[in-house]
């Protein structure tokens, strides 16, 4: 539920006096500080939380868009092998030992090694 005041990507958790790392809001509008226990608040404020969202990926377009991650490692979902990558184009990319994969294909199939889906992150 959106509560007035509340920031976009924040939600409202309680009112009360903040306690030692919550995040509150006062003064100007939209201000968001964390709470500092060497001070003593005794007012009461909006406290808050940042809404943790899940990242959301899509396969890579084309060569531009996969070429600041041609010297990643990759690994198929479930597996713990790492493969280097070989070649790439507008359309596919080379895994060696495995062949040419299309982008829409390898997303489906790999991540890199360090878990991250094979693709853009698209997330807000």
């Amino acid at each position: 539920m959106k509560i007035e005041g509340v920031p976009a990507g924040y939600e409202l958790v309680r009112i009360g006096i903040p306690k030692d790392g919550d995040l509150f809001m006062h003064g100007r509008v939209g201000h968001i500080d964390e709470y500092d226990e060497s001070v003593f608040y005794n007012t009461v404020y909006p406290i808050v939380r940042k809404i943790e969202r899940p990242k959301t990926y899509r396969p890579f377009a084309n060569a531009a868009e996969f070429k600041p991650h041609r010297d990643r490692w990759v690994r198929f979902y479930e597996g713990c092998l790492t493969k280097k990558i070989g070649a790439y184009s507008e359309t596919e990319v080379e895994i060696i030992g495995e062949g040419n994969w299309g982008y829409d294909a390898a997303f489906a199939s790999y991540v890199f090694d360090d878990g991250t889906p094979f693709g853009v992150d698209v997330s807000e």
